[in-house]
């Protein structure tokens, strides 16, 4: 493919991410929100690793961000007793009040998206899920290779 062709693809990208970023503000990050929304539709991956490992963000970044939700009282820690440097995390009141709130902002242009291109924006999440996959099962992998 020519690197023109590339670049016009990487431009329309940009244009769909645009379209698609949050309006307005919340008291959640998109990352926190991501951690929230791992931590409620399973509850029982509820460990720093676990919801790394899920979510395809890098433990440093989880940590920081369950520092963050940890201090705006979205979440509990529990040590567990077979080890006691490990702990599990758990949803508040407050936690899944602020998740639903966030997540109507994050989906918002998703859903006004769907709603005006319902076909063409179903075949786009179905390949981009397929995309998705196809990184995730390269990750590690290094390139050796030029771009062009």
């Amino acid at each position: 493919m020519e690197w023109t062709d590339m670049m016009h693809f990487q431009q329309q990208m940009q244009k769909v991410m645009r379209s698609l970023k949050p309006v307005g503000k919340s008291v959640l990050t998109g990352s926190e929100c991501e951690l929230l929304a791992h931590l409620y539709l399973k509850p029982e991956q509820n460990t720093p690793v676990l919801l790394s490992q899920g979510s395809g963000m890098k433990i440093e970044a989880v940590s920081r961000c369950l520092k963050s939700l940890y201090e705006k009282n979205c979440i509990t820690k529990r040590r567990q007793a077979a080890d006691e440097r490990s702990y599990q995390l758990f949803m508040t009141e407050i936690g899944l009040a602020e998740l639903k709130r966030g997540y109507e902002r994050i989906l918002q242009p998703f859903y006004d998206l769907w709603r005006s291109s319902s076909e063409d924006f179903e075949a786009f999440m179905y390949y981009a899920d397929r995309l998705a996959a196809h990184i995730e099962k390269g990750q590690g992998k290094t390139r050796d290779h030029e771009i062009l």
